[in-house]
């Protein structure tokens, strides 16, 4: 992800990196669309369940080629940023695109539903 293009201090960058104020780049995880099937009745799937999913197969890539964060992308509904925000996600700018990115870290994941 090109971190110069986005609005976000060098403490977030320094805080996303792990190392570094200054870098331009950064190598992450993008997650699509989350999102679960409304027209299930009493769908048991919530977002900590997916989460847990993804938490997972990242971790195996990440142990297979490193990287330690995750990126999302998702509308900008005041609502849907704090659930996120609520499950460790960081808000770090305002896109273009009407999309908002956020970001959390890959390990020490919660487990519990």
């Amino acid at each position: 992800m090109l971190l110069s293009d986005k609005k976000i201090s060098k403490t977030q960058i320094k805080s996303i990196d792990g190392i570094s104020k200054n870098v331009e780049r950064i190598s992450a995880f993008l997650i699509g669309q989350i999102g679960k099937n409304a027209a299930i009745e009493n769908n048991p799937i919530n977002l900590q369940f997916i989460l847990n999913e993804i938490y997972s197969v990242v971790s195996a890539a990440k142990a297979l080629i490193g990287g330690r964060i995750i990126f999302l992308e998702c509308e900008d509904n005041e609502k849907l940023i704090k659930h996120y925000q609520d499950h460790g996600f960081t808000l770090i700018q305002d896109d273009k695109s009407g999309l908002r990115t956020m970001y959390t870290n890959i390990i020490e994941h919660p487990t519990d539903n």
